[in-house]
């Protein structure tokens, strides 16, 4: 019987979240509600419902569904490599400012 083949890969991918911290780091929002949209297909996405492949020396993520590579990241010691080339536009929420009232 012959089935749908296996990526091997598929056992080691974490949900998106895997690397909220991260992108956090880099760019002091929470990534995992951002929204993108694919460039080889259209699709819609948020960050945190992709899967996460961090067993390398970067991390990949891509969509479960059809598993398309959406972004790729490698950290070194001083510096972030991000290539989001999968997506069509990376939406990220604004940074909500808290501001002081002067009422404490």
């Amino acid at each position: 019987m012959a089935g749908k083949p296996v990526d091997e890969n598929i056992s080691l991918m974490l949900d998106g979240n895997a690397v909220a911290g991260l992108l956090y780091e880099l760019i002091d929002v929470d990534m995992t509600v951002a929204s993108l949209e694919c460039a080889s297909c259209g699709r819609h996405g948020e960050m945190g419902s992709l899967w996460a492949l961090v067993e390398s020396p970067g991390y990949v993520l891509r969509y479960p569904d059809w598993q398309n590579i959406v972004m790729r990241m490698t950290v070194t010691p001083d510096q972030i490599y991000l290539d989001v080339r999968g997506a069509a536009h990376l939406r990220i929420p604004k940074k909500k400012l808290l501001i002081n009232s002067g009422d404490d």
